[in-house]
């Protein structure tokens, strides 16, 4: 496991460098906890978005490793998600969430993911979709989604 993830995180290193990723990527990471906090960090999301980095391929090579522990869903099929802290929709995902804790939430989508979300009472949702997806929000009571 160690072996092959330090050389997953090797190869992703080495593609973001030719892709200008910030210096919060020093390719010293060694685990998949290393690498998913900086993927989630905004300058990740940021990156990753700008940049439709990494591919599907590389995406979908996570998947092995329980990637859903951190709120990160790739090609997930339907679910739905009841007040996550952050929700990471990726690929062949289509998620309906429901929001209704004053907890500050953010849903994020890439590469093709569907979401719908439902807000209310005093929620606060952050949605940051990239180009090649779709979110319908449904807002209630005093929600908010931005």
């Amino acid at each position: 496991y160690n072996r092959d993830m330090e050389e997953l995180i090797q190869q992703i290193y080495k593609q973001a460098r030719l892709l200008g990723a910030c210096e919060l990527f020093t390719g010293k990471e060694h685990t998949l906890e290393d690498i998913v906090h900086l993927f989630v960090t905004p300058q990740g999301i940021e990156f990753c978005i700008n940049n439709h980095f990494p591919n599907m391929e590389t995406f979908r090579l996570f998947k092995p490793y329980k990637i859903e522990r951190f709120g990160i869903y790739i090609d997930a099929g339907t679910i739905t998600l009841h007040n996550p802290k952050q929700a990471i929709l990726i690929g062949n995902t289509v998620a309906t969430i429901n929001n209704d804790t004053l907890d500050a939430h953010e849903v994020i989508l890439l590469h093709g993911a569907k979401a719908v979300v439902n807000a209310s009472g005093w929620a606060v949702c952050k949605a940051i979709v990239a180009e090649d997806c779709y979110i319908d929000c449904n807002v209630t009571d005093n929600a908010i989604i931005l």
